[in-house]
């Protein structure tokens, strides 16, 4: 009984509801990359500045179980219809919560699309779990 006590979740919230509890979330990382302009200083010196802002972007990658909600399912979908325009990427968070459901850390994804989606792989005879997963690039990620 003790491996089926869960300490800590990830949940998915589209439009500040909670729509899905994740079997894991791994792989966030970003980049950001600057262009650097040295100029010099009327005495000569050189001064460097950044030339405009930064190019971010990230990636993340969540793996769902069978609880799958009909809203996220659909947030996905919709994606892979090229005639939706609900597909359009939006704002997407991730709330880290305890074994008690307190919230302990939230991130916020801006303009989040799916850019990779993998099926569950089910063999004959198989008796694991129908799980699948899920790739996403964002442009900005936040605490909140």
């Amino acid at each position: 009984m003790e491996g089926n006590v869960v300490n800590n979740q990830w949940h998915v919230e589209l439009d500040d509801c909670r729509v899905e509890t994740l079997k894991s979330v791994s792989g966030v990382s970003f980049t950001q990359e600057y262009t650097q302009l040295l100029q010099n200083s009327p005495d000569g010196k050189p001064v460097p500045d950044v030339l405009g802002t930064p190019d971010f972007s990230g990636t993340l990658t969540l793996t769902r179980s069978m609880d799958k909600s009909d809203k996220f399912t659909q947030w996905i979908m919709d994606f892979r219809d090229p005639t939706k325009t609900e597909g359009s990427a939006q704002t997407f968070t991730l709330a880290y919560v305890n074994a008690q459901n307190n919230e302990v850390k939230r991130l916020q994804f801006e303009d989040v699309r799916v850019s990779n989606w993998s099926g569950p792989g089910l063999a004959a005879g198989d008796s694991g779990e129908v799980e699948e997963t899920l790739e996403l690039t964002f442009v900005s990620c936040d605490p909140v």
